[in-house]
């Protein structure tokens, strides 16, 4: 239960230190009664990822036929596929971002109501040494942190890490220095922000 995490606060502002193996495992606690929601949203990211990686393609063969010389209505249609590609994507990443937060919510509720129960069955001592108003923000202001913690993580760090994947998967596949220089920076960059989230915790 959340409540045995968070140490007792000394200000009137409430704040969680709880180890990030700790969410994963709330994260696959309460997410496991939605597992085809997940899967749908899983699926969803699969596809606005792959249309981001497709994208940059359409251009290269836009810029490549241009400087060919080729018939102008090849050029339309790769200006055609790169509009809709672009319009499709943006419409899977609403969709995405949609499925996230319901999935998160649904999610948190069911925390909230386990944590409201927790707090109702601790003896009379436990409430007499808190006050009412810390009690709430354990059950609601906690218990919204992670809400917003499950969205950004499906939707921003997850989506990131695959796309920043496929990326490199490209640049290998185009010139494995390049790949290479590139997949040094980021693993230092992670590094980086590794530490430095040390540092802020």
């Amino acid at each position: 239960m959340i409540l045995s995490h968070v140490p007792r606060p000394t200000t009137h502002t409430l704040t969680m230190n709880i180890p990030l193996r700790n969410y994963w495992r709330l994260l696959v606690n309460y997410l496991r009664p939605q597992r085809g929601r997940v899967v749908a949203l899983a699926m969803v990211l699969v596809g606005s990822i792959a249309l981001q990686l497709v994208n940059p393609q359409v251009i290269r063969r836009f810029l490549d036929q241009a400087q060919a010389g080729a018939p102008q209505i090849n050029l339309v249609w790769a200006g055609l596929a790169f509009i809709g590609i672009a319009l499709v994507t943006q419409g899977l990443q609403v969709v995405a971002t949609y499925l996230g937060e319901n999935v998160s919510w649904t999610a948190t509720n069911a925390l909230r109501a386990d944590v409201a129960t927790h707090c109702l069955r601790l003896d009379m001592s436990y409430h007499k040494a808190r006050t009412p108003g810390e009690l709430i923000e354990r059950v609601d202001g906690d218990v919204n942190a992670l809400a917003n913690f499950f969205s950004q993580f499906f939707i921003k760090v997850v989506s990131n890490i695959v796309l920043l994947a496929g990326i490199l998967v490209l640049l290998f596949l185009e010139d494995w220095r390049i790949g290479l220089g590139l997949a040094g920076f980021a693993i230092f960059a992670l590094v980086v922000l590794g530490k430095i989230r040390t540092i802020a915790t």
